[in-house]
């Protein structure tokens, strides 16, 4: 445990706590859960605008609402009221299914991929969080348009068929950028979010 305290010290040249570090290693493993899951998703809508202006592209994950997602968060039992909710942040990844790493075994885990490599994946993420970028729904898959039915394929399917499924949970990703060029996978998002998190964001409407 010192040694992974130490290291991130090293690195960020500043005080880093215990809560600090478990935070740091949770946003990167949640943004390498995003880019696993990626080629899953689909394009869901173009030429949009993140809060601050930044264009960008929408891609939609869509997961089976089992028993133990739905435990994941506040879900309302009346379906109307549970399709007016939206979980944000890294709070939509977690109600999705990316798992937890809040143990102190995961601080060294999340090390030996390269500490560098951490500190990077989790500024990525930050990225995505400020920008309010991740957003989770839950839908009734008979209610979804067939247009954007067809696009989710499998993994929508599972949401009729698995077992204690009950409805959909999709989950959307707003990617700085245009849609030429695009392809879905880790690599990709990691230039998409390179890019424009160094790029000084002008105010919208200008």
């Amino acid at each position: 445990m010192f040694r992974t305290l130490a290291m991130l010290r090293s690195l960020q040249s500043a005080h880093h706590t215990l809560e600090d570090a478990r935070t740091t290693i949770q946003q990167a493993c949640d943004y390498r859960w995003l880019k696993a899951e990626l080629p899953h998703g689909a394009i869901t809508a173009t030429d949009i605008a993140l809060p601050d202006g930044t264009p960008g592209l929408a891609i939609t994950l869509a997961y089976p609402a089992t028993p133990e997602r739905r435990r994941g968060g506040r879900w309302p039992d009346d379906p109307a009221e549970r399709e007016r909710c939206r979980v944000e942040g890294a709070h939509a990844c977690r109600a999705a299914g990316a798992p937890a790493y809040r143990t102190l075994e995961s601080l060294s885990q999340g090390l030996a991929h390269g500490a560098v490599s951490v500190l990077t994946e989790a500024a990525r993420f930050r990225y995505l969080l400020d920008r309010q970028a991740l957003r989770l729904t839950w839908r009734r898959v008979e209610g979804l348009d067939p247009t954007l039915a067809r696009r989710l394929g499998r993994r929508l399917a599972h949401g009729k068929t698995d077992g204690g499924g009950d409805g959909i949970f999709l989950l959307e990703i707003k990617v700085p950028g245009r849609a030429e060029q695009t392809s879905l996978d880790g690599a990709w998002l990691d230039r998409r979010v390179d890019r424009y998190r160094r790029i000084r964001p002008r105010p919208a409407g200008r």
